[in-house]
């Protein structure tokens, strides 16, 4: 491999990989993940503080008092509650319609009438006492919301198929596109050579087009999901043409809800992947695999949101890319963000990365691991006509790689090892509800001990993503 090629090899990587990267980035205010999927529906099931031996004993005791006081409403919502932390909604049901009969229209016991019947698979009788609970003059705002959120979930089951997308399209400068060593003077194997103008980095900016389509069908078993996930990206440049991309990826299976473990609000996806890149206009590589997500709701702050995958890739060698077959294998990834809620307004998250590439040759086979740090701050538009919130998003995050074996072509005895360490901040100002204007821009380091592999890239992004 020459130099050149070499180092346009490397521009190609680093191009693909932050193409998918970003594409992920600019979606993700388009393509939140749902917070809450157990079959309980917005609430989570409420958690047995005491022994359940404990909560017997004073249901018992709960019941003999209400026997003998049965207008004590007190008592009899307590019998209520603690019957339903119990499963035994049958008893709470009952107890909670007698108390209408003492008082009727009370909109909190209609409210946990409803969520009662819910979980008893009554949907339509649970309707019916939502409606009531919020039918009344001066309802508490905390009753209207949860019985909001019931609704919506209802309506949710009853047309099990649902369907969102986002499509962004925009412009990206970048002072590096082809991720190339900014100094022509490079050492291979002791030596320093000259490299020609082309193989060093180059501004360019590229028009973008990329999406998401998500679908999923209600199996009707438990919460249990059927979902499939189409995401694309396209790309092309102004100057660098062997840099412009096509994308394409398809993931299907199950998710299924593990509230059957006693884990509420979490869902376990397992699903098949299949995946294309064309680029310089033919066809580069493709994948297939399998992969496992796992997401949950830990707290009403905390979401885990964490992922596995197996790919196997074959690639095509070109005229321009005449070697990378060379990089057909296995590919693992691991990627995990915990995000947390600190108010109605800042989110926090961390983000794990992790992945190792399988390939023919020692040097081009490499694992890397690394992690970040982000938020994102909603806030007050400044301007009146754009009366929706407003989100800064920031992210710094830092990888560590290593190759297997030394490159011949650099050295002899010393494999390449890269650190690579990014900041991000992005702005988005929603035009409307499914309409936002996105302003980003991006600092990219990698200090490789290959002369190579070292590069500095910024970027500024312009966008426009619609939803569906």
């Amino acid at each position: 491999m020459s130099g050149t090629d070499k180092v346009t090899g490397l521009g190609r990587l680093a191009f693909v990989a932050s193409a998918v990267f970003l594409m992920a980035f600019v979606l993700v205010a388009a393509t939140a993940i749902p917070g809450r999927t157990a079959e309980d529906g917005p609430d989570a099931r409420p958690e047995i503080a005491q022994a359940p031996e404990v909560l017997a004993a004073r249901q018992s005791a709960l019941l003999a008092a209400m026997l003998a006081a049965p207008d004590d409403l007190d008592t009899a919502f307590e019998y209520a509650m603690v019957s339903s932390l119990l499963g035994d909604y049958e008893a709470a049901v009952s107890t909670l319609e007698r108390m209408l009969i003492y008082a009727p229209g009370l909109a909190r016991v209609q409210l946990e009438l409803g969520v009662l019947y819910f979980r008893l698979g009554s949907t339509e009788t649970a309707r019916y006492y939502f409606q009531q609970a919020v039918s009344g003059p001066d309802v508490p705002p905390e009753v209207e919301a949860r019985v909001q959120a019931y609704l919506v979930t209802i309506d949710k089951q009853q047309n099990p198929a649902d369907f969102r997308a986002a499509v962004v399209t925009g412009v990206r400068y970048q002072t590096n596109a082809n991720a190339a060593p900014g100094s022509r003077r490079v050492d291979l194997n002791g030596g320093t050579f000259l490299l020609d103008d082309t193989a060093t980095g180059q501004a360019d900016v590229n028009a973008f087009l990329a999406g998401r389509a998500h679908g999923s069908y209600d199996l009707g078993r438990q919460g249990d999901l059927l979902e499939a996930d189409f995401i694309f990206y396209g790309a092309r440049y102004a100057d660098i043409v062997r840099l412009d991309t096509a994308l394409a990826e398809l993931t299907f299976g199950p998710s299924l809800n593990l509230e059957r473990f006693n884990l509420d609000d979490s869902r376990l996806g397992l699903y098949a992947i299949a995946a294309g890149i064309r680029l310089n206009h033919a066809n580069y590589n493709g994948a297939l695999g399998l992969g496992a997500r796992f997401v949950s709701q830990v707290t009403p702050a905390v979401l885990v949101d964490a992922k596995v995958e197996w790919r196997r890739r074959w690639y095509n060698d070109t005229a321009e890319y005449s070697t990378v077959s060379d990089r057909n294998g296995s590919y693992w990834r691991l990627a995990a963000v915990v995000s947390r809620k600190l108010s109605p307004a800042v989110t926090m998250r961390a983000l794990i990365l992790a992945d190792f590439e399988e390939a023919k040759q020692q040097w081009t086979q490499s694992w890397e691991a690394g992690g970040g740090l982000g938020a994102t701050v909603r806030f007050a538009a400044p301007f009146e006509r754009l009366r929706l919130p407003w989100s800064l998003d920031l992210e710094a995050g830092y990888i560590f790689r290593s190759y297997q074996g030394p490159d011949p072509l650099v050295s002899a005895t010393t494999a390449q090892q890269d650190h690579e360490g990014w900041f991000r901040t992005g702005l988005s100002v929603p035009l409307s509800r499914d309409f936002a204007l996105g302003v980003t821009g991006e600092f990219r380091r990698q200090k490789s001990n290959y002369d190579l592999g070292t590069y500095t890239n910024s970027s500024a992004l312009l966008s426009l993503t619609k939803t569906f």
